[in-house]
């Protein structure tokens, strides 16, 4: 690979996968380490994939390693004991170069989807980054991660659905309730 299609795919794709990562890990500092993993492994392996394809293979790679680093955190955490709890909240309230500029009521709510996404399994809040976020379509998903269509759906579905039972279960009025009353 030449240093100028490295630079070139480098830059069209920096913030989507560390966004990908950030989101999918809830840390900058394990966010930063995967995104330089996923470009190290295109730098040294050099995939036979045509540029067009480039960023969904890079989303892979990085869906593969948070996927990854979550399994070895979380047998860290088994010896090391639990995280910051204020590192969420400190994370919540740091904007992203990947994220558009989100009002008042919408980083409430963000704050709150991310807290409720981190009852979910890394593979899971992945995927519904790679949907609803990144804007892939089922097939793609599908395919980045070696899963048919059908059974993504179904685990998307169950997703939402944890979701929503997790949000409705927290002291404050539903979110939908909340966006319509204006709170």
């Amino acid at each position: 690979m030449t240093r100028e299609r490295f630079d070139m795919i480098l830059r069209a794709n920096r913030d989507r996968v560390y966004g990908h990562a950030l989101r999918s890990l809830r840390d900058a500092d394990d966010a930063e380490d995967v995104t330089q993993e996923a470009f190290l492994r295109l730098w040294r392996t050099d995939p036979d994939v045509p540029d067009a394809r480039i960023g969904a293979w890079l989303l892979r790679v990085v869906h593969n390693l948070c996927i990854d680093h979550a399994r070895r955190r979380r047998t860290v955490r088994t010896y090391l004991g639990q995280p910051d709890p204020t590192a969420l909240a400190d994370l919540a309230a740091e904007p992203h170069p990947a994220a558009p500029g989100a009002g008042e009521a919408t980083g409430r709510i963000g704050g709150e989807l991310r807290e409720a996404m981190a009852a979910l399994t890394p593979e899971t809040r992945s995927i519904l980054l790679m949907h609803y976020e990144q804007g892939l379509k089922l097939r793609e998903i599908a395919e980045l991660i070696d899963a048919n269509v059908s059974s993504l759906k179904v685990r998307i579905h169950r997703a939402r659905k944890a979701l929503r039972a997790v949000l409705e279960a927290s002291d404050e009025p539903p979110l939908a309730a909340r966006h319509e009353n204006g709170i």
